[in-house]
């Protein structure tokens, strides 16, 4: 089992129309590749978790990376795990608060950053190493352990 965690701006805010569309796409294509998830929206960024085999959770890493609704893409894990965290659904999703998403984003202090890329700017940096620690979190357990929105399937 594998897992993938990445965080990206939108390219333009999506509407709940446009999300829903979204979310129905997704669990759709992913349950015919295996693929399990947690999507959170908000603040026009999007922040996600892929769980299932190397190769199908690498090949739709791949295509999010050429979606045009994706401004940047910052990936903050990507490692084997022992089992999946999100087997109910082939993908939850929550829509969080301007200011929640800021804060998950943003919440690790500078003094622990640790410049691991070269050629970014200070800033880009500090958002990529923000997001990094954000998964490892209190908030970012907490934000995931709220009830998720559950958008039923399209008839």
């Amino acid at each position: 089992m594998h897992r993938i965690i990445y965080f990206s701006k939108t390219a333009y805010r999506l509407s709940a129309k446009e999300l829903e569309d979204l979310l129905e796409q997704a669990r759709h294509a992913n349950e015919k590749t295996g693929i399990t998830g947690a999507l959170v929206y908000g603040a026009g960024q999007f922040l996600q978790i892929i769980e299932g085999t190397h190769s199908a959770v690498e090949a739709l890493y791949q295509r999010i990376l050429h979606d045009d609704r994706h401004a940047a893409v910052v990936k903050i894990a990507d490692h084997a795990v022992p089992e999946r965290s999100y087997s109910a659904l082939p993908m939850t999703f929550r829509e969080v608060a301007d200011e929640e998403m800021e804060q998950l984003i943003g919440h690790i202090a500078s003094e622990h950053l640790q410049a691991s890329v070269t050629g970014l700017s200070a800033v880009a940096l500090l958002r990529l190493n923000r997001a990094k620690e954000a998964v490892k979190l209190p908030t970012f357990l907490s934000i995931l352990e709220k009830p998720w929105k559950e958008i039923p399937p399209s008839k």
